[in-house]
């Protein structure tokens, strides 16, 4: 790039060779500049003429003002998009309807023999050729030709596995519809998804892809809304500990015993090293729900997923942590179990608190804050335990957990 102040490489490749280094944007005020780094963030422009000392979104500005009117140049919104190879070498994508016919070339599958389904078979495995599996199928690759009948070959290549995903929400409306994808009742009913949610990862590959498709369906009038989806959130990424010895094993957390902030080796007594990481079978510290679900209950394996921290942000999954989630349904189960009314306390000495409480856990679950919730009700349980509670107090105790724990809050509001 030439900019050896501004890009790394550019700065290593400069100070090897002793060339010239002319900074034209410093870091802005209160921000030191590491030593032996290039500066490569916004900041102030130096050393640039009329544009010293305007911020770098400024300065952009400005100079592509500078270069519209000298008519050398006009501001432009370059978008890049991700390509998006549609078909794959595979055997349990869908198949793409197209045969090819040696008289005439390439002819889609008319729409009275769709769909065109995978071939049952016992096996499948690559051809060797890079081609599909379905390439060394050749009693469903030989077919005849749509157009005159002649012999033909089918497509072996796949669709990705977007291609189904992409749509699936619009089929979810109208699921048992025999001779369409949706009604179009249905879809003006229940369009656009309120909420959508998912990991990061899908923000490329389907999100953007389902848009795609759905405004192809808008431009040819099968859809009503421009959009899909009306809101969007992604989920943090769920993180566990890592245990590790000397000699760079991974040991299970069955393995091992928890001392305050240390993991001990129960075989050896030795000292672990302990890290955050992403799951991985590698490092032995995947989660299984269903163990969780056979120790703790769903409730809680619920309640702490929602507790663990913001809903966008990594967090790591602590055993201990986890503890604290079963002591706080315990003790809901045992305040709706051991209430009397002759016991409850006069007057109504939680009401301002109890109002609060509504409103936070309220607010909390439209903004997706469910960790706040849940400790805005631990506070909660705090104040009716060392009071006592009223009907009302608990009623509402019961109504505010039944989204977290809803087994334990069927059970209670019965009760």
């Amino acid at each position: 790039m030439a900019v050896p102040a501004h890009d790394q490489r550019d700065y290593e490749f400069a100070s090897k060779f002793d060339l010239p280094i002319r900074p034209v944007v410093r870091p802005a005020d209160g921000h030191t500049l590491e030593p032996g780094q290039a500066f490569v963030d916004d900041g102030i422009a130096v050393n640039s003429g009329d544009l010293d000392g305007l911020p770098t979104a400024e300065a952009k500005a400005k100079v592509t003002g500078q270069l519209e009117a000298r008519g050398l140049g006009h501001a432009m919104v370059n978008y890049r998009l991700r390509d998006w190879v549609f078909s794959r070498q595979r055997y349990w994508g869908e198949p793409i309807p197209i045969v090819h016919c040696p008289s005439h070339g390439t002819v889609p599958v008319p729409e009275s023999a769709l769909p065109v389904t995978l071939p049952e078979v016992e096996r499948y495995e690559p051809t060797g050729t890079g081609e599909s599996p379905l390439a060394g199928i050749e009693s469903w690759v030989k077919t005849t030709c749509p157009t005159c009948g002649g012999p033909a070959r089918r497509e072996t290549n796949t669709m990705p596995q977007w291609a189904g995903s992409c749509w699936y929400y619009l089929r979810y409306l109208d699921p048992k519809a025999e001779h369409e994808p949706w009604s179009k009742q249905a879809e003006q009913q229940w369009q656009p998804v309120d909420l959508y949610v998912g990991g990061a990862e899908h923000a490329v590959l389907h999100l953007l892809y389902s848009r795609f498709w759905h405004k192809v369906l808008y431009d040819l009038g099968h859809v009503s809304t421009k959009e899909p989806f009306k809101k969007l959130r992604h989920q943090g990424t769920v993180l566990a500990y890592s245990y590790q010895d000397a000699l760079g094993r991974y040991h299970e957390l069955s393995e091992i015993e928890l001392r305050g902030d240390e993991a001990i080796l129960k075989a050896t007594g030795e000292k672990l090293k302990v890290a955050v990481d992403k799951m991985a079978k590698t490092k032995l510290n995947g989660i299984n729900p269903d163990d969780v679900v056979a120790e703790h209950g769903a409730d809680v394996l619920r309640l702490y997923e929602m507790f663990m921290g913001e809903f966008e942000l990594p967090k790591p999954w602590d055993a201990r942590a986890i503890e604290g989630c079963t002591r706080f349904l315990k003790r809901v189960w045992r305040l709706v179990e051991e209430f009397d009314d002759n016991k409850a306390p006069a007057g109504d000495p939680h009401l301002r608190l109890r109002h609060k409480t509504i409103k936070k856990v309220t607010g909390d679950l439209d903004r997706m804050a469910f960790n706040t919730a849940v400790a805005a009700m631990m506070e909660y349980l705090n104040q009716l335990t060392g009071v006592g509670a009223t009907r009302e107090d608990l009623l509402t105790l019961i109504k505010l957990v039944g989204p977290f724990a809803p087994h334990l809050g069927d059970e209670a509001w019965e009760k």
